[in-house]
């Protein structure tokens, strides 16, 4: 049996961002913030204030996943919530060096967790 690799907490904001983009994306209109490319990127080096602004609308995103969707799939989506927080207190200001990258590999293998776990229809 490997041992787990500790998770950074870039990575940890990477799986954070997926969660509640797939939140996001399943509520009604979809969603198209979180879901492109720059919004991403830029995400991925400064992770504060997009993700605090994520998060104080992740209720919203929730509530509206859960009448259009299975609840207990999106259940599942939202539990997964609590284990991607960073274990600090808050989200990093500014990621540098390899974080950036560290952040989109947590992001597409929390993705790839949701698609696996659930019998959600993403894209």
């Amino acid at each position: 049996m490997s041992e787990e690799k500790p998770r950074s907490e870039a990575y940890r904001c990477g799986q954070v961002y997926a969660v509640i983009e797939v939140l996001q994306a399943l509520r009604p209109g979809g969603g198209w913030k979180l879901s492109g490319e720059g919004y991403r990127i830029d995400t991925s080096v400064t992770p504060m204030t997009n993700l605090r602004i994520a998060m104080s609308e992740v209720g919203k995103h929730y509530i509206e996943a859960r009448l259009r969707h299975p609840v207990g799939e999106v259940d599942k989506v939202f539990g997964m919530l609590r284990d991607a927080m960073p274990l600090k207190n808050d989200f990093p200001g500014r990621l540098e060096g390899e974080a950036p990258g560290e952040f989109l590999q947590g992001r597409e293998d929390q993705i790839a967790l949701i698609k696996k776990e659930t019998s959600l229809r993403l894209r």
